[in-house]
């Protein structure tokens, strides 16, 4: 480890911890609208996910900007192997099927969807409704307030600092010049309530996971690719594992996690075990080392079960949409080479990102 890495990476820890120190207004947060002066590379969004362990699941994203225009996606998958999807995901916001409300600031929110799914096996499309509240269980991760600053600083310091990367680093909402719309974005674990009707049945929704809120400048093609894992265990416990590059950093690494204690510890490093670019579809099995604030080191197992592709900006940057079931065996260190059998079952979203441009895809 040379001395200008060492520099770099205790520079940027300074500036990640001072960071810390600064204002947070989580009520504020949800409440934020898209000003009338946002530009259009300005992205309000809302996702949520919901799991059991058997199979079901109901995950959905509404995204709005100043075009008029709101970006959603919905997938459900039920017990019987069964996928249904929306096929259109570009609408004109007074006329999107999806709505959300928030309730309480930092804690409730009401979900509604009334429109059409297909069954992506057959291609039987399908009337669909459904409404559910969700209930927080823990406060909001915001990792820049409650992230490791480690693993973050080690991606920044590992890059070349030349005019380039501080031009860029100002591009994605992190420098100076971004400041004014910086993105922002937290995640948070709960209950969900509620029920749907999918094809005249009626199932009731009764399940655990996370919801996500972001906003800021988000340009989709600024993006070279990412992984993002949420895992909710049936006691509601959540695990989630996040990396990104963009041109001026790669491998930016964020995550949280709450088993058996009650509270979320931040990720400090993880080692990538198994991955595939699978021409741009992603591994039917991801397997990643992780090691948390609380001294827990897991390895996880995402298994692909069902798959939506969802591009976005013209197909600038896409993503493949997946649920499946996720595992976690304790560990000692990173990357040993035996592991035991799973001792955490869990159930989630297995999303995998990608720029158009191959030649900004990277290895993890």
């Amino acid at each position: 480890m040379n001395i200008f890495y060492r520099l770099k990476l205790a520079l940027m820890s300074f500036a990640l911890e001072k960071d810390k120190k600064g204002p947070f207004d989580s009520a504020a947060l949800d409440m934020w609208k898209l000003p009338e002066d946002a530009g259009n590379d300005i992205n309000n969004s809302w996702w949520f996910g919901a799991y059991d362990l058997e199979g079901r699941s109901l995950t959905l994203r509404l995204g709005n900007r100043n075009n008029g225009m709101s970006e959603v996606f919905v997938m459900f998958s039920d017990h019987d192997g069964s996928f249904y999807v929306t096929e259109q995901q570009l609408f004109p916001q007074d006329n999107a099927p999806l709505r959300v409300k928030n309730l309480i600031p930092g804690r409730d929110w009401r979900v509604e969807f009334e429109g059409e799914l297909t069954e992506q096996y057959t291609g039987k499309r399908v009337a669909a409704s459904f409404a559910f509240d969700y209930t927080a269980r823990l406060p909001i991760f915001y990792p820049v307030k409650d992230g490791d600053s480690y693993p973050m600083a080690k991606a920044f310091a590992r890059m070349k600092w030349n005019r380039k990367f501080f031009r860029q680093l100002s591009q994605s909402g992190v420098g100076k010049d971004g400041k004014t719309y910086k993105q922002v974005h937290v995640e948070q674990t709960g209950f969900f309530k509620g029920s749907m009707n999918i094809n005249g049945k009626t199932i009731n929704l009764d399940m655990k996971g996370a919801r996500d809120r972001a906003y800021g400048k988000r340009d989709w093609d600024f993006m070279s690719q990412h992984v993002w894992i949420i895992a909710a265990t049936e006691k509601g416990e959540v695990l989630n594992f996040s990396l990104v590059s963009y041109p001026h950093v790669h491998n930016l690494n964020v995550g949280y996690m709450d088993f058996g204690c009650d509270r979320n510890y931040s990720i400090h490093d993880y080692k990538m075990i198994h991955w595939d670019h699978n021409d741009g579809k992603g591994p039917d099995e991801m397997v990643v080392d992780m090691d948390f604030t609380n001294g827990m080191k897991y390895r996880m197992k995402c298994r692909k079960q069902h798959d939506l592709f969802t591009p976005f900006d013209g197909g600038k940057f896409y993503f493949h949409e997946c649920v499946g079931p996720i595992e976690f065996t304790r560990i000692n260190e990173l990357g040993q080479k035996e592991c035991g059998p799973a001792e955490i079952k869990a159930y989630g979203t297995i999303e995998y990102g990608w720029n158009r441009d191959r030649s900004r895809w990277n290895e993890w």
